[in-house]
């Protein structure tokens, strides 16, 4: 990091100033500031970022365009940092947000705690008040830096206006290195208006640094002893399980888990994180794990005798009763985070290192997949026994409509997802393709994620189709970014599975608090309605025309493909497409909180008051 006083070459001490402590025949080409940070982040390589303009970064807002950065203002700060998080996961290059100071500062908190939590790389710049001002609870002052350390990589504040280049090389360096995550970089006003100078008055020119100490240890790969253990381990197994989660894709090494596992003849289950990561219709194929997954993954990897866990970190969502979590099998776990390594669950072999480079050791090592039928034909004997259930009747079914769409988009597009029932859904019913299309606030649980996400990926991927599968619930949050899709001409398609509930806690509400559904129905109280009359609330085809999106509103499912067809006939077009779907509908398979995979409820009417009193304890 830069220190207070920063001295360049053949220069005396460097320190900021205005244009007019400048020597006049120097004042050309000088670069204040705002200037320096968006040079830096030109450097970077930056060439979008999403943002709200105000008071305290009108400076930086002023100068981008001379940079060749285009900024997408969107309607609220924090759908400005999910658009940044959208575009990081969808590309795998660093996200950038930027907002105001105070109140839009804090508007992007949520964000960068969900980004923590998910490990995806975003570089969040805020503006503050003038240095002098800072402390004194000025207007719009707030200490973001302070608020946002606990949920960042680093948050720096700048002090002074030759800082800027550096902070920002190490800013993009720790966002993306070893497991990404958010940085936030805060530079006061009066920083942004400043020119850099040295003691005589001399313009200092900027000096955008090649390269920086890096601001954390690279981590390598398998030392010699852990990859001897590590394949002695996977040797002696006869019910290998390969565990893989984001790490995989976050490590652009998707390609090497597919090779392992074909190696080793060693079937996969991914995380929600994960989800993507491996082709879904492969013979290893055990889908996703956890308290929503599919019965064969949770019995898979708690019935293996070796487990090879791949950047995952054990989620509670995951593990259940973590005690009795893979209680038989050794557990050989691979993250690049040292932190990961036994802290919710004790492993046989824990193994600090780069995901891809331990991949690609275990791929080159001397090892059979001798032994595993027996293991793979009782698995696969489970697989057919219990797939996931597609409900048909009148009504459109939420597992009809995703599937649907998985079939018509061949699992191509990059999808979306607000949090709720919508989002077990479509982890069950779409299954991607290739890495990188499956974006979900997994570890945050975000409501409100899907659209601005969506709007990021597709600045991020616009050749794709891009799809914000979302809940009535969770759109609500953010419905305001249809506005940001029109203003820019940014073809997401929005599917609501609408079906008038907060449809988890509604189905959490019936299974643990007898009924009792307090706060959780979405629709219109003071509708006065016929008897036979559906009202739904609120009316998104509506409020899309009023943002001037196309949309329409679908409720059988005979008109459904046809529904589809017209949303995504043209690629480049905002569209909503409002999916009336059976009301009461439940997302089953189900573990319960604190649950084992023995206690997985199937069905309607499969869970016992013991297990119903368990969930209530563990929620």
């Amino acid at each position: 990091m830069s220190s207070d006083n920063v001295t360049y070459a053949n220069t005396s001490t460097v320190t900021g100033g205005t244009l007019a402590d400048i020597r006049p025949e120097q004042r050309q080409g000088a670069l204040r500031g705002a200037q320096l940070l968006a040079k830096s982040l030109q450097a970077e390589g930056v060439e979008v970022l999403f943002g709200y303009p105000g008071g305290a970064n009108l400076e930086i807002f002023d100068v981008l365009r001379d940079y060749g950065i285009r900024c997408i203002r969107t309607e609220h700060e924090q759908g400005a940092v999910h658009a940044a998080q959208g575009y990081a996961r969808a590309s795998g290059r660093v996200g950038v947000c930027l907002a105001t100071s105070g109140p839009g500062a804090t508007n992007l908190v949520t964000g960068i705690a969900d980004a923590n939590s998910d490990s995806t790389p975003i570089v969040a710049i805020t503006g503050n008040v003038p240095s002098h001002l800072l402390g004194k609870n000025a207007f719009q002052e707030v200490d973001i830096v302070s608020i946002t350390r606990p949920v960042t990589k680093r948050s720096t504040l700048v002090k002074k206006v030759t800082e800027i280049p550096e902070v920002v090389r190490e800013a993009f360096a720790l966002a993306g290195g070893n497991r990404p995550g958010p940085v936030l970089i805060d530079i006061p006003k009066d920083i942004q208006q400043q020119y850099p100078r040295d003691a005589d008055g001399n313009h200092v020119p900027p000096r955008i640094p090649a390269v920086v100490e890096r601001p954390e240890a690279e981590i390598g790969g398998l030392t010699g002893n852990q990859l001897e253990e590590a394949c002695r381990l996977i040797a002696e197994a006869q019910r290998p399980v390969i565990y893989a989660g984001g790490g995989i894709i976050s490590a652009n090494c998707a390609d090497l888990l597919l090779q392992l596992a074909e190696k080793l003849r060693c079937p996969v289950t991914t995380t929600l994180m994960g989800h993507g990561a491996f082709p879904p219709g492969h013979e290893l194929a055990l889908h996703t794990l956890g308290m929503h997954g599919s019965k064969v993954a949770n019995v898979a990897v708690n019935e293996a005798d070796v487990v090879i866990a791949a950047g995952v970190r054990f989620d509670d969502r995951v593990t259940g009763k973590v005690g009795a979590f893979i209680a038989e099998g050794k557990v050989i776990h691979i993250d690049i985070d040292r932190d990961e390594l036994n802290k919710n669950k004790t492993v046989t072999l824990p193994i600090c290192a780069d995901i891809a480079l331990a991949l690609a050791q275990l791929c080159d090592c001397d090892l059979h997949a001798d032994g595993h039928e027996a293991w793979l034909d009782y698995l696969a004997d489970i697989k057919r026994q219990f797939p996931y259930d597609v409900p048909e009747g009148e009504a459109i079914s939420p597992q009809f409509a995703i599937r649907l769409l998985n079939e018509m988009t061949s699992g191509d597009a990059v999808v979306s997802l607000g949090v709720g029932q919508h989002q077990m859904w479509a982890m069950q019913h779409y299954q991607p393709r290739e890495p990188r299309s499956f974006l979900s606030s997994s570890g945050f649980g975000t409501m409100g994620y899907g659209l601005p996400a969506a709007i990021g990926a597709k600045v991020a991927c616009p050749q794709r189709q891009v799809i914000d599968i979302d809940g009535d619930g969770s759109l609500n949050m953010t419905i305001h970014e249809l506005g940001t899709c029109h203003r820019y001409g940014i073809g997401v398609k929005v599917v609501v599975i609408n079906n008038q509930w907060l449809g988890m806690v509604r189905q959490w509400q019936d299974m643990i608090y007898e009924g009792h559904r307090s706060g959780s129905d979405l629709s219109d109280p003071m509708a006065v309605k016929a008897a036979g009359e559906t009202d739904i609330y609120p009316d998104f085809p509506a409020i899309a025309a009023g943002y001037r999106v196309r949309a329409e509103r679908v409720s059988a499912p005979a008109e459904l493909a046809a529904a589809f067809e017209r949303m995504l006939a043209d690629p480049d077009e905002p569209y909503l497409l409002d999916v009336i779907v059976a009301a009461e509908e439940n997302v089953y398979p189900m573990i319960p909180a604190g649950g084992t995979y023995r206690d997985i409820i199937m069905g309607p009417g499969d869970m016992p008051a013991a297990a119903r009193e368990q969930q209530g304890s563990n929620v």
